[in-house]
Formats: C-alpha cells, structure tokens, sequence
C-alpha cells in the first residue's frame, strides 16, 4: 500500500490563505499575521483559541494561544484530526506522525493515522468488545485503535500483540508497521513456538523459529481447529491455533496431548485418526488417494528413526485406511494396523463378522508377524498345522500381494518364496474368499493355508485326512495315519505259514471323513499301489485309500 506521508507543499501558509480569498487583513478582525504566524480575531476584536476557522474551502486550527497549528495532531472534543505544514486541514489522506518513542522495543518509528472526509481520525469504538474496528480505505481493510493509530501484525482487543505467543491466541493480522491492509487469503508469516520440539520431534518446520501458512477468510478471522477445508479445490487442515498443518497430523498428537510414550502406536483406531498434509510450502491434504512417506514420529516411531517410506491409501476423508482389505481401481489391497500397504507373502488374522456365523473377508484384527511362523517352510508347516482350526475357520488366512509399488492380491497359483526356496500356493480366484490361501481339495490336489500339501521327499507318500467338507484334519506319514485311525490289522500268512504281512484299514476315521495320498508333487493318487520310505504300501481306489500293509 503507498500511503500518502506527511504534506510537505512548498507553498507558504500566506499564499494558501490568499488563495482562500477571505483573509484580507482588515483592522484587529479576521485573519491577522502577528510574528510570522497566523491568527484570528473575531467580531469583538478578540483572538480565537482552541477552534478552528474556515477560508475558502479549507480549515485552520488555532491552538490555546490563538496561533494557526501547523504539521500537527489536533485531539478536540474527543476527535482526532492532522492538519498539514501550511495549516490546511487533512481530509480524506495517510498521514504518518514520528513516533515520540521510537527505539524503545516494539515502538514503529512513525504511527500512521488516516483523516476521513470530515477530517477525524478512524478510531476504535471505546465501547467496542470486538477484536477490531474495520475500515475500508482503497478496497482493503485496516484498523484502529482508540487513538487513531493503525494497527498492525497480530491484534486483539483492538492492540497490536508483540508477545511470542501472540500468534495463537490472535484471530486477525495485518500486515507489517507500514503496511497494515488485513490479511485475506493465504498469508505466509514468521512465528515462534517455544513447544515444537514436543509436538513433532525431528522435522525441520517444527523447530522453534518456523515460517507457517495461515488462511484468514473475508471477514479476516483466521481459519483454525480444521482438518478438511476446502480453498480451491483442494483440502487443506488447521491446527487449533491456525497454523497450516503439514506432513503427518492427528489431533491425538497436538499441544493438548502429544503421544510421548507411543502408548497408541499400532493401536488401529489411533493410525486410522491420522491425516497426511503436504509440505509445509504446500500443505494440500491426501484425500481418496495413494501416498508413499515416511510414517510420522507419533505415527510409528520405529519406522521415523529408520526413515523408512511405505504407501499408505487415503479415504475420502483423508484418514488413513487401517485394518483392512480394500478394493482400489478394480483392483485388492490389504493394509496393516499402522495403515502401511502390506506385500508379499502375509498371514491376516481376520475379525469376526457381525452375524458370528464366520469371519470378514475385508476387516483384518492384525497381520501376524512372520518370525517363527513363515519365514521359513518348517515353520509355516509347523504354525498352520497349530493353529489348523483358525486357518479352516477363516479366522487366519494367507494372502499374498505383490512386492515394491504395487502391492495388488494376488490370485490363482502362485510361487512364494520362503527363505530362499521356492513352493506352489494357490490362492482363491473368486468368491468372498477371494485371494486367501485355499485351504482343502482343488483339481485333486490339497492345499494347507494355501500351500499345496506335498510328501516329504523321504517319505514319498504322505496321507492327508479331510472331514466331510473337505477341510482338513490332519496331514500325516503313514504311519502316523494308522496309528491314529487304523484298525487292529489283519495277518496274511505265508504257505509256509510265517507272516506274510498284516493288512490295516482306516476305520476309525471322523465320520464322513476320508483319506487321501499325496507324493511328492503334491499331486493325490488316484488308484494304484504305492510305497512310502519306510515300506509301508497303500492302495487307493478313486483317490481314497483302500488298505494300507505293513510288509514283514
């Protein structure tokens, strides 16, 4: 804003009241020039004090000793006015008067005053219980306080604010000490924040002398306490003393309540109350859409130390998507209770429906942790053999999405890698199980937390026994299937009559359920002899064993 400074006209008081053209100097009446100023005498010959005298279309001041004031501030009957070097009152004109303590701290060299068309200062109300008093000059808006002197920076209860904190606890700022038009729109300012080293450890923006984004609206009020506003077409968010936010953000983690011990960290609902914003130069929020980062300290401590990015997904309300198998542009992504987009190989714990008659195909409890459980084939073996009526249940289910940038489901048969050996999976291709390991019969083959069921390379032949809905029961060397479901055997002699060998058959087995056999393929045998490595000999007829007989 170019203000208009203090009138500096080079032509003398004489000439301007010449120029009025009512200020002839008639004998002890009217205007009357006494030791190089100006003075008025009235009707009664009387010199005039503390009023002002009109001539021509300007007005004078006399002061208390009857002399015309010149470059000066006239304080009458509560009114405020300047009138300039020649006099002349000001109207309608920036005035800038030196202030008497510039140099102490926080004190502008000069205080600037606008004069309206009557001449009076713009002031603040005395009763006013607003934070400022707005007045349009030029198409922007300024305030004043009850002196008449423009305000600027922070303000509230009608007074520039200097303190540090005066940022916070402000709602309108106006510019700088010579330059005081309201802030509207976006609005870039210098701040210190004695408690950023609590709220976020570690980021640059978050150290005590900070540079921030505010947004104040028409009404100069500061936009504050948002996390989804809308300024052209993007959403944008708030903290409650209107600063932008940026980067990672949950209310859980302002001023009020910083997370210090991490207490929260991994709980789902926590990560699910997150927000992501752009930088601090930007700010814009992630809403409906992918966003790989570096987690938040509050977020998931571990991982900020590390300085680790993941992808994370976005709601339409900029949450982050915790917990939870989701379909993203046709296409199925699962994510863990920190909100990271989980690949490769990955066992779900899933939660129960609301109708307790099974488990959710898309709300995940936790992704189970691999050490000791998958990260090797023993021990995936070992962990759904355990635990073989959550995986039958559907309470645990295997997934397996794909690695680096896209870490869409996978589906059908698939080679996952454990510990550097590589077996078959196979995954569902539809229904409401879609993409979890399958567990029990496909094209004759049996497959256990959707690794295909195959017989250990010294045993040739394993059985695997399935109840009548084609779930498992258990997996088995053979002889470990008669011990737990065979009969007493029946003794075959020899002509000599020595033992030739004893004949068992699995009678014991759950009802409705049946035995199969499986090699080393995976594959089920269908009919025909076959011997395992340690000699035992089974027969199966349309895939389920006949007999099994142990050979003297």
């Amino acid at each position: 804003m170019r203000k208009q400074t203090k009138i500096a006209a080079l032509i003398s008081a004489a000439a301007v009241l010449s120029v009025g053209g009512a200020m002839t100097a008639f004998a002890a009446t009217g205007w009357q020039q006494e030791n190089g100023t100006w003075v008025y005498y009235n009707r009664n010959e009387e010199k005039v004090t503390e009023t002002w005298q009109k001539s021509g279309d300007y007005w004078y001041y006399l002061d208390d000793k009857g002399e015309m004031a010149v470059d000066s501030i006239i304080d009458d009957n509560g009114d405020t006015y300047y009138v300039d070097v020649n006099g002349v009152m000001v109207t309608n004109r920036w005035v800038a008067v030196d202030n008497e303590n510039a140099g102490d701290e926080n004190e502008p060299n000069v205080w600037w005053y606008y004069f309206g068309a009557n001449g009076k200062a713009y002031k603040r109300s005395e009763s006013s219980t607003s934070d400022v008093s707005l007045k349009t000059i030029n198409g922007k808006k300024y305030t004043f306080n009850a002196d008449g002197k423009m305000q600027y920076g922070w303000v509230k209860d009608g007074e520039t604010q200097h303190y540090e904190n005066a940022w916070q606890d402000a709602d309108y700022y106006f510019g700088d000490q010579n330059d005081g038009a309201m802030a509207e729109g976006w609005k870039e300012i210098a701040i210190v924040d004695d408690q950023a080293a609590e709220l976020q450890p570690g980021d640059n923006y978050w150290e005590e002398d900070q540079t921030r984004w505010f947004y104040f609206k028409a009404s100069g009020k500061k936009e504050k306490d948002q996390q989804g506003k809308t300024i052209n077409g993007k959403k944008y968010g708030f903290d409650e003393y209107g600063r932008m936010n940026a980067g990672w953000y949950t209310k859980a983690t302002a001023s009020n309540t910083p997370v210090k011990d991490g207490g929260k960290q991994g709980v789902a609902t926590y990560s699910n109350s997150f927000l992501y914003y752009s930088s601090p130069e930007d700010g814009a929020r992630v809403t409906k859409g992918w966003f790989k980062v570096t987690p938040g300290y509050y977020l998931q401590r571990d991982k900020y130390e590390d300085g680790s990015d993941y992808w994370y997904y976005s709601d339409g309300n900029g949450k982050l998507t915790v917990n939870e198998i989701k379909t993203i542009n046709g296409k199925k992504y699962a994510f863990d209770n920190y909100g990271r987009m989980i690949s490769g190989f990955a066992v779900l714990q899933m939660e129960a429906n609301s109708f307790g008659t099974g488990f959710s195909s898309k709300k995940i409890v936790q992704k189970v942790s691999s050490d000791g459980k998958y990260d090797n084939e023993n021990n995936y073996n070992a962990f759904v053999k355990a635990n073989d009526r959550l995986f039958t249940s559907g309470e645990l289910k295997a997934y397996f999405f794909g690695s680096g940038d896209d870490g869409s489901m996978k589906v059908g048969k698939q080679t996952v890698e454990f510990d550097g050996e590589k077996f078959t999976f196979e995954f569902a291709k539809n229904g409401s199980d879609k993409g979890a390991g399958v567990n029990g019969l496909t094209d004759h083959k049996f497959y256990i937390g959707g690794k295909l069921a195959t017989a250990d390379n010294d045993s040739k032949i394993e059985v695997v026994v399935l109840d009548s809905n084609s779930k498992l029961v258990g997996k088995y060397t053979v002889e470990d299937a008669l011990a737990a479901y065979g009969d007493g055997g029946k003794a075959h002699n020899k002509s000599n009559g020595d033992l030739d060998y004893t004949e068992y058959k699995l009678t014991r087995l759950p009802s409705g359920a049946k035995a199969y056999v499986v090699n080393t393929t995976g594959a089920m045998v269908k009919s025909g002899t076959k011997k395992d490595g340690d000699n035992f000999k089974v027969k199966t007829s349309n895939y389920t064993i006949d007999w099994i007989r142990v050979e003297e």
